[in-house]
């Protein structure tokens, strides 16, 4: 028995998933299930490095000018996670996902792909 199922307002399978220490909802926008089952291996490889990647994205976030703070531990800790959905393109993962404070020090969510082995911040999310 599997713990995916179909979201139809999102049009979205769905599966809860434990990230940055919650559980939360990670969407998988596929044809099928069969899909995810197939790539479940590599799905929970990208999802363990974007688990365990919480520094590295703050400092992309502080370099590329979306944090106003200098700090990436302090950043690190601060950072909240939300909207987690994976794209499967053409044998390729890409998990995709926002991410942010409300600190004050940034002024949104911004958009982030997991493309490959690298963190891509696309623009704001919000």
């Amino acid at each position: 028995m599997s713990n995916i199922s179909y979201n139809k307002q999102e049009e979205a399978f769905e599966l809860p998933y434990k990230l940055w220490g919650e559980t939360m909802t990670v969407r998988f926008y596929v044809d099928d299930e069969k899909q995810i089952m197939d790539n479940l291996s590599s799905i929970a490889k990208k999802l363990a490095k974007l688990d365990g990647s919480r520094r590295q994205l703050a400092e992309i976030i502080i370099d590329e000018g979306y944090y106003e703070g200098a700090d990436p531990d302090a950043l690190a800790k601060l950072l909240e996670l939300r909207n987690v959905h994976i794209d499967l393109d053409d044998g390729d993962i890409i998990v995709c996902f926002d991410t942010g404070t409300h600190d004050g020090y940034m002024q949104g969510f911004v958009y982030v792909e997991l493309f490959a082995d690298m963190f891509e911040v696309t623009g704001w999310a919000d």
